[in-house]
């Protein structure tokens, strides 16, 4: 019998448990709470730019990845 796998993932510092390794930015808004239109990032260690995590496109998961949101229009 397979086990599941568990990845522990934050979005907005918050700790979530999840039993996939993808999952789309819609998904991971829905897990959240995080309002439809905003946008959601991945948060990259260091200076290098946060990539945008696509509504529709599955992104990969690994434990301790950490994603952030923020409405659209707040850049710069």
């Amino acid at each position: 019998m397979k086990t599941k796998t568990v990845i522990n993932i934050f979005i907005n510092e918050a700790h979530f448990k999840v039993d996939s390794d993808s999952a789309t930015g819609r998904e991971l808004k829905e897990l959240a709470g995080i309002p439809a239109s905003n946008l959601l990032f991945r948060d990259l260690p260091g200076q290098q730019e946060d990539p945008p995590v696509p509504d529709d496109e599955p992104v990969p998961l690994k434990s301790g990845d950490r994603f952030y949101d923020m409405p659209q229009g707040n850049f710069g």
